[in-house]
C-alpha cells in the first residue's frame, strides 16, 4: 500500500483522537464547562484575528498590483490565513495552538520565504508594456460581433384574410 494514503489516513484518525484526550485531560483540570467555553472563545477570537490579517493582507496585496508588482508573496500570506482559520473553526486545543502559530506574522514569513526563494520568484516577475508618457498599457486583441437571429418560432406569421 502506497505511503501517502496510510499517511493521510493516520492523520484523519489520529488528531482528532489527539483533540479528544487533549480535550478530556483539559476539561479534567479546568472543568468540562470551562473547556468548552474556551473551545468556542478561541474559535470567536481566532476568526476574528484572522479577519483582521486578512483585510490586511488584501490591501497590501493591492498596493503591489498597483505598483505592478506581482503579489506572490502576500497570495501565500493569504493561504496561511485560511489554513489558520480553517483550524481555528476545528475544536480543540491542538488545531488552534496550529492556527495561532501560523496566524503569527513572523512565523508566516518564514515559512513564506522558504516556500518563494529568490530564484523562483524570478521566474514570477511581470513585464508590464508602457506607451506614451500617459503610462497607458495597451492590450491587442480582436473581437467577433455576434448577431444572434430570430427563433422562427418568434417571426410573426399571422395569416393574410
Amino acid at each position: 500500500m502506497p505511503l501517502r494514503p496510510l499517511l493521510f489516513l493516520l492523520i484523519l484518525i489520529g488528531i482528532p483522537y489527539l483533540e479528544i484526550i487533549v480535550f478530556f485531560h483539559v476539561g479534567d483540570v479546568i472543568g468540562g464547562w470551562t473547556a468548552f467555553a474556551l473551545t468556542l472563545l478561541s474559535a470567536f477570537i481566532g476568526i476574528g484575528l484572522i479577519r483582521l490579517q486578512g483585510l490586511d493582507v488584501i490591501r497590501r496585496m493591492q498596493e503591489q498590483a498597483a505598483r505592478g508588482e506581482p503579489p506572490v508573496k502576500e497570495i501565500g500570506h493569504g493561504f496561511l490565513l485560511l489554513v489558520a482559520g480553517f483550524f481555528f473553526l476545528l475544536p480543540g486545543f491542538i488545531t488552534d495552538s496550529f492556527a495561532l502559530l501560523i496566524s503569527l506574522p513572523p512565523l508566516r514569513h518564514m515559512i513564506i520565504n522558504s516556500v518563494f526563494r529568490p530564484d523562483v520568484m524570478g521566474r514570477f516577475q511581470q513585464n508590464r508594456t508602457k506607451h506614451n508618457d500617459d503610462e497607458t498599457i495597451i492590450i491587442e486583441g480582436e473581437f467577433h460581433e455576434n448577431t444572434p437571429s430570430t427563433p422562427p418560432h418568434l417571426t410573426d406569421k399571422s395569416p393574410d384574410k
